[in-house]
């Protein structure tokens, strides 16, 4: 498995929130949450997810984000685009299974980036997601999330399934929260990609990061 993950340890990724971007959370009043998430060092990697945004507004964010993270040597991916601009500032991208493409794949291995990929539940897209060589799959959706519509739901026996036949990091996405993590504490799940878990946990983000990390590593 890749030498940036410790073996038996499991860690956080964090998705920004869906609100990002607007009037509800200004880009500006994010880096200083954002930073403060970081600086706890209880997160490796992190994912800008931005849905229906402009290209200069996309550069910027990811800018001024993939800083913070350098700071604090978190890994920083992007969701979906690989546009060889927003590339120069990211760590890798996060791919779904409609974004996927040879193209897009060529350009991010080019660039030196880290690759993540969707593969929903099915073992059938996972085994084929390993022919582009990725950092990591991911399935889901677990729970039920807050922040997109569940088309698909994954379960255990994928995660186990692909744990087994390849020696890849695994990532489990999809409404994860304090409350319900546990049920994939049972499995060898590398990555567990949180979003509204952390930002809307009511004693505060910072409260989340830390009992994630106790739960996810309490051996």
């Amino acid at each position: 498995m890749n030498n940036l993950f410790t073996k038996n340890k499991k860690y956080l990724y964090l998705i920004t929130p869906p609100n990002l971007l607007t009037k509800k959370l200004l880009l500006k009043n994010f880096l200083i949450i954002l930073d403060k998430v970081l600086k706890t060092k209880k997160v490796k990697f992190l994912q800008l997810r931005l849905k229906n945004k402009k290209k200069d507004e996309i550069l910027n964010s990811i800018k001024k984000i993939n800083n913070i993270c350098k700071k604090h040597k978190t890994l920083c991916f992007i969701n979906d685009y690989a546009d060889n601009k927003i590339l120069e500032f990211c760590d890798g991208v996060h791919l779904g299974q409609s974004d996927l493409s040879k193209n897009k794949v060529k350009r991010i291995i080019i660039k030196n980036k880290f690759l993540g990929i969707s593969c929903h539940n099915s073992n059938i897209l996972a085994k084929r997601a390993t022919k582009y060589k990725p950092f990591y799959i991911s399935f889901g959706s677990f729970f039920t999330s807050e922040t997109k519509k569940n088309k698909y739901h994954a379960t255990i026996q994928n995660i186990n399934w692909f744990k087994k036949k390849f020696n890849l990091p695994c990532a489990a996405i999809g409404g994860i929260k304090i409350e319900n993590c546990k049920k994939i504490l049972k499995t060898n799940c590398d990555l567990y990609a949180v979003c509204s878990g952390v930002w809307n946990f009511k004693e505060g983000p910072l409260v989340a990061v830390n009992l994630f990390n106790k739960i996810l590593n309490k051996n």
